[in-house]
């Protein structure tokens, strides 16, 4: 019986493990590069560790490999969502970084995004670097470790769980950023288009002005100068944005 009990209980560290590092192999902060693999198994497991102990609760044994394949597939599809949803907070970035890059003549001035390992252009670098600082000064992660911990009650290692919830959560999520990331790359958007309207105005009234031979640099100096503007202005914003979407990431593991 002592036995039958330790097994159910080296299970159920087994799924805290597999959910935790679905989570850490999904979210953007510690990169997703074979550099960082070291780091992130041993925070996988130290989290892991610490929700199996203060949870306290043996899982069924499972009958055969198959019955532990299937649970172990359902806990990284919860830490694959919920490690989805975070990062969606950095993707918000990215996208306002990649729309105001092609509206300065940078989409194709791209360089490798250490992150993730692909090209990316470097205003979004630059916005998603801003973006994990803003997390990191406000606690937001320790947020994210709390959410972490609440889905282990909401959705019990080995136990049943809805997947209705977590579908409609990511699905409000994803049009939530893409909104986020109009509204942050619209004020930019709106110096740009000043900035064309007065060119064109110039065009009209000084026919032998050349604005190809300044027009580009002027367009990228205004850009460059509104983005780094907007970095602190638009903080509170993003703030803002980011606890929402946090609650939005919370009410996807409904206790």
């Amino acid at each position: 019986m002592d036995l039958r009990l330790l097994e159910g209980h080296a299970v159920a560290l087994l799924l805290h493990l597999l959910r935790t590092g679905a989570f850490l192999a999904v979210v953007p902060l510690f990169g997703r590069q074979r550099d960082t693999f070291f780091l992130r198994l041993v925070l996988s497991v130290a989290l892991a560790s610490i929700s199996w102990w203060t949870a306290k609760r043996a899982v069924a044994v499972p009958a055969d490999l198959l019955q532990l394949g299937v649970l172990g597939a359902r806990e990284c599809l919860v830490g694959f969502a919920l490690g989805f949803a975070v990062s969606l907070l950095t993707a918000v970035l990215v996208a306002a970084g990649e729309i105001v890059s092609s509206e300065m003549g940078f989409s194709m001035a791209r360089v490798m995004n250490p992150e993730s390992g692909v090209d990316a252009t470097v205003v979004s670098q630059l916005f998603q670097v801003f973006g994990f600082l803003l997390i990191l000064h406000f606690d937001l992660h320790h947020e994210v470790l709390r959410i972490l911990d609440h889905t282990f009650t909401a959705c019990p290692v080995g136990g049943p769980f809805a997947i209705a919830p977590i579908w409609d959560g990511v699905r409000v999520l994803v049009g939530a950023s893409i909104l986020t990331a109009l509204q942050y790359a619209f004020p930019v958007l709106a110096v740009m288009l000043l900035l064309t309207v007065g060119f064109v105005l110039l065009g009209r009234a000084v026919p032998h002005v050349n604005l190809m031979e300044f027009s580009f640099t002027a367009r990228v100096l205004v850009a460059l100068g509104a983005a780094t503007w907007f970095l602190s202005a638009g903080a509170p914003f993003l703030l803002r944005s980011f606890t929402h979407m946090l609650g939005g990431v919370r009410a996807m593991f409904p206790a």
